[in-house]
């Protein structure tokens, strides 16, 4: 017997520095539940603003409202849920990286901690693991502008 789990969320906020190493179903999976949705993309300073647009269309995915930086510091967190008009809470987190996940916990909100073979976050029990991107299944009965099964 299979599980699910229903995560609602007012808005997404995903990791894309990831993108280069999700396989073609993960891609698909996540453009199916972000198109038509208000969404963040979080990027590590390095990287930057830059080619952010680019590795999201690459991936597949619309253009999102905003790029973060600053993915391991809880206040990027708390000021791109106030830029989107959504409660940190109503927040829904996707990322490998347990530092990440850490910030996002942090400042309030739903992580899905996405299988990276890197160390787990230190707040574990706020963490939702996600093996794949693929295993997400939207759910558009929800009245929640991102409802889906993990």
């Amino acid at each position: 017997m299979t599980s699910t789990l229903t995560v609602h969320a007012d808005t997404v906020l995903n990791d894309i520095d990831h993108l280069p190493r999700c396989g073609t179903a993960e891609r698909a999976a996540l453009a199916t539940l972000l198109i038509g949705r208000m969404w963040g993309a979080l990027t590590e300073r390095e990287r930057g603003f830059a080619d952010a647009d680019a590795r999201c269309a690459q991936a597949g995915l619309p253009a999102p409202a905003l790029v973060l930086t600053g993915v391991t510091e809880p206040g990027s967190y708390a000021a791109a849920a106030d830029m989107l008009g959504a409660e940190a809470g109503a927040c829904a987190v996707f990322t490998p990286r347990p530092a990440a996940a850490d910030a996002a916990l942090a400042a309030g909100m739903i992580c899905l901690a996405l299988d990276s073979g890197d160390h787990a976050p230190t707040r574990p029990g706020g963490v939702i693991p996600l093996g794949s991107l693929a295993d997400l299944v939207p759910n558009p009965a929800s009245p929640w502008a991102s409802a889906f099964a993990a």
